[in-house]
Order: C-alpha cells, then sequence, then structure tokens
C-alpha cells in the first residue's frame, strides 16, 4: 500500500498525540519506522479525533490519546483500518502492544491476532557508565580497521552505513530494509548527532564492518541514551566487534551525562542479550508483536 505524503500539520498533530502517549504511558506506541514510512506516503497515517492509527508495509499502528481510552475509540478505529486493509493491504497484519498493555492485548485478540514475537527494552543505572572520560574513539581495534564517527559530509559514509546495516540485519523486519532515502530522513530527526553513530570502517577505505548508533533526547527532564541500533557484518563475526562498539558505546554515552540509559533487543536474541547483561543491562519492559491473518 502506498499513499501520498501527509501533509505537515498532520504529521506535527499525530507526533504531538503520540508524544502525550509516550509521556503518558512511559513508552512510545509507534516506532521510528512506522512514523518514518508514514512521512514518505509509504504507509497511510489515519488522523481521526483523539487518535492517530498508521496502515501499510504489512503493519498497522494505533494509539488513543490518554484522556480518550475507555470509551470503544480504539475498538472503533481498528475496525475502520482493518476494513481499510482488507481491501487494498490484504494478507497478513502485524502490530505492537508496546510495554504491559493489558487492554491493547484484549483488543488485538478480539480483531483476531495471536502473539508471534517479544521484544525487550534494557535499562542500564548511568552510575555503571565509564567514569573514567575515556575517549570512545581512541578504543584499541584491530589491525586494518578504524572507530570513528559518521561523516554527514562525506556521501560514501551513508551508502556504506545502509550497506554494512542491511548485512547486519538482513534477518530483521524492521531495521534491515532501511534505505539510503529513509537514512536521510533519519539524520533530519531534532534529535540525531553524528557523532552518536559510531562506525568500524576499513582504514582508509570506505566500507563499513559494524556499527553503534546512540538516541540522544535530551527533556527538561533529564537526557535519555538509547542504543538505537548496533550491528556487524556478519562476515565479521567471532572477532570480539560487537564487544567493541558496546565498549565504545558506552563510553559515548558517558559523555552525555545521561539520566537514563536503554535499548531494545529481541527477546529471542539470546547472544545479545547476554552481551548486554554482561555489560549491566537489565530487562525492565517487555513488548509483544502480534499477528492477523486474512481469511
Amino acid at each position: 500500500m502506498s499513499s501520498a505524503a501527509p501533509d505537515g500539520g498532520a504529521l506535527e498533530a499525530a507526533r504531538a498525540l503520540i508524544a502525550e502517549a509516550a509521556d503518558h504511558d512511559g513508552v512510545s506506541p509507534v516506532s521510528d519506522q512506522a512514523l518514518l514510512a508514514a512521512a514518505q506516503g509509504q504507509r497511510e497515517l489515519f488522523t481521526p479525533p483523539e487518535a492517530v492509527g498508521i496502515l501499510g508495509q504489512g503493519e498497522v499502528d494505533l494509539v488513543v490519546r490518554p484522556a480518550a481510552r475507555g470509551r470503544g475509540l480504539g475498538t472503533s478505529v481498528l475496525t475502520e483500518m482493518l476494513e481499510h486493509a482488507a481491501d487494498g493491504e490484504g494478507g497478513e497484519l502485524r502490530a505492537w502492544s508496546h510495554g504491559e498493555n493489558p487492554a491493547a492485548e484484549a483488543l488485538l485478540r478480539r480483531a483476531g491476532f495471536a502473539p508471534i514475537r517479544a521484544l525487550y527494552r534494557m535499562a542500564l543505572d548511568p552510575a555503571l557508565l565509564p567514569g573514567d572520560g575515556r575517549d570512545p574513539l581512541a578504543l584499541p581495534v584491530p589491525d586494518g580497521l578504524e572507530l570513528r564517527a559518521f561523516d554527514p559530509a562525506n556521501p560514501a559514509d551513508a551508502a556504506a552505513w545502509v550497506r554494512a546495516n542491511a548485512a547486519a540485519f538482513a534477518h530483521h523486519p524492521e531495521q534491515g530494509r532501511i534505505t539510503e532515502a529513509d537514512f536521510a530522513l533519519m539524520r533530519e530527526e531534532p534529535w540525531f548527532d553524528a557523532d552518536d553513530l559510531l562506525l568500524l570502517a576499513e582504514a582508509g577505505g570506505t566500507e563499513v564492518a559494524g556499527s553503534s548508533w546512540i538516541k540522544t533526547v535530551r527533556e527538561p527532564e533529564g537526557t535519555l541514551t538509547e542504543l538505537y541500533a548496533v550491528g556487524v557484518r556478519p562476515e565479521q563475526a567471532g572477532r570480539g566487534l560487537g564487544g567493541l562498539l558496546l565498549d565504545a558505546t558506552l563510553a559515548r554515552m558517558a559523555q552525555h551525562a545521561p539520566n537514563r540509559v536503554s535499548l531494545y533487543v529481541d527477546g529471542d536474541n539470546e547472544g545479545a542479550i547476554g552481551l548486554y547483561e554482561r555489560a549491566g543491562f537489565e530487562v525492565d519492559q517487555r513488548s509483544t508483536q502480534w499477528l492477523r491473518i486474512a481469511g
């Protein structure tokens, strides 16, 4: 399904409602990827009063303004979106219930969805971040590689990161399909900082062996640093690059003096969960993806 990109006013209103719900619930009800796709017209944006829905690419997202919940609005909007999907989307549809959300889970069950995937949010006590003022780019790296920040003025860096990210997340349903156009839009987000995107690149070359991307959000109540994505090309596995990137990530996070440190990881990714647990991260929230099969 594709549609015209929404006008700026509709998109900003949707972002505001989503932010309001995130503040109320303690977790964003819509992923960055879903919003990005809606902004590009790759998914359809629904803006009924007091709610926001996003539909397309086999996924459905829905959030109701906190003050308007408990009145059946979620049921009616989801029903409308599913009817719309039956006309144009067809096939399977996936949806997320973010965090512990019995109301959303009950709504999805009534609509014929079943749980298929777990996503964990893990948190780290900021006091466990490196306190020695180390430079994340000064960590020792294997021969033939260099650890540096992404260069927004070099188009080759963008292309190389997209290639490496696609290889590292080839089997990931969201992260692995980021295109150069998507990446360009993501770099326009107010939280983007080129120094927060660390590249393990060929020394003197253009290809990227692995990367770590930190999302830093500064709010009146404090600073949040999130390990947005860390990945290593499959052919580079077994060299300890994941641990190296995590060490550099934590050192970079420490420079922001955050109040909160978090990351998201698939519940069945035991290797990554173990790596993060050894660094002191603990699971503090679980989300669930749901599947509905048409017919």
